[in-house]
């Protein structure tokens, strides 16, 4: 990744905040390394609000009891795949309804970077996409949305007055998930979803270990599209991945 997409002139932060939105598939708890016994025996689930290269932010329960400076290690899944992180709470807030920990990663472990990667890359590529050029493309109509780095999702709605939806490539992080021809039937949809490698040029021919990084990679990115798309894009994606 490269430091464009990480960095931003216009934020004081050191590193920038990539949203998750609160339907994302992304699960996160967190262990709070606490004097509250009751707090530090378990893990706390919670909503990740964002992540960055070298933290996040997760919110709990109010039930929790942590201080500023405890140790804590960040825990996050998806689809059988799982990051965990070991870091300090450079903030804890409570609010009327849950408490915000901030979470200041230590990558210093072997490995954790490594693991980290897909999970950050691939809220990266879903959560900075926007709205770029439209126009009519051989009798359909074409709306591209741009994003980090080589980031972009395109989509193609027919030229009735509905502008149904009837296909979409999306180029991601690592991988590349497309559908031409998109019907009613979502199962035959999903199944119909082609993968490519972005990695030298865009290999079409992926193993099938690339294949099953690729269709998790999907899974992720589609569901923490921003809340601005129309929801007819939101909605495809999510149940094609």
């Amino acid at each position: 990744m490269s430091s464009a997409d990480t960095k931003s002139g216009d934020s004081k932060r050191k590193h920038t905040r990539y949203a998750v939105s609160d339907d994302c598939r992304l699960k996160a708890a967190i262990l709070l390394r606490s004097s509250d016994a009751g707090t530090a025996s378990k893990d706390w689930p919670g909503t990740l609000v964002d992540v960055s290269t070298s933290g996040a932010h997760i919110q709990i329960s109010l039930a929790a009891v942590a201080y500023k400076g405890d140790s804590c290690v960040l825990k996050l899944s998806h689809a059988g795949r799982k990051a965990e992180l070991r870091g300090i709470l450079a903030h804890y807030v409570c609010s009327a309804r849950y408490s915000v920990c901030g979470v200041r990663f230590d990558l210093s472990f072997a490995g954790a970077d490594k693991i980290y990667e897909p999970f950050l890359k691939t809220i990266v590529a879903s959560s900075t996409l926007k709205a770029g050029e439209t126009g009519a493309e051989a009798g359909r109509y074409r709306e591209e949305y741009l994003g980090a780095g080589e980031t972009k999702l395109v989509v193609w709605r027919d030229d009735k007055p509905e502008r149904n939806l009837v296909a979409f490539d999306f180029a991601m992080a690592r991988f590349g998930a497309a559908l031409s021809g998109a019907g009613t039937d979502m199962l035959d949809n999903k199944a119909r979803v082609a993968f490519r490698s972005l990695a030298g040029g865009g290999s079409s021919v992926l193993t099938k270990e690339q294949e099953a990084e690729a269709r998790w990679e999907f899974s992720l990115a589609a569901s923490n599209l921003p809340k601005t798309f129309a929801p007819d894009i939101r909605r495809l994606l999510r149940l094609v991945s």
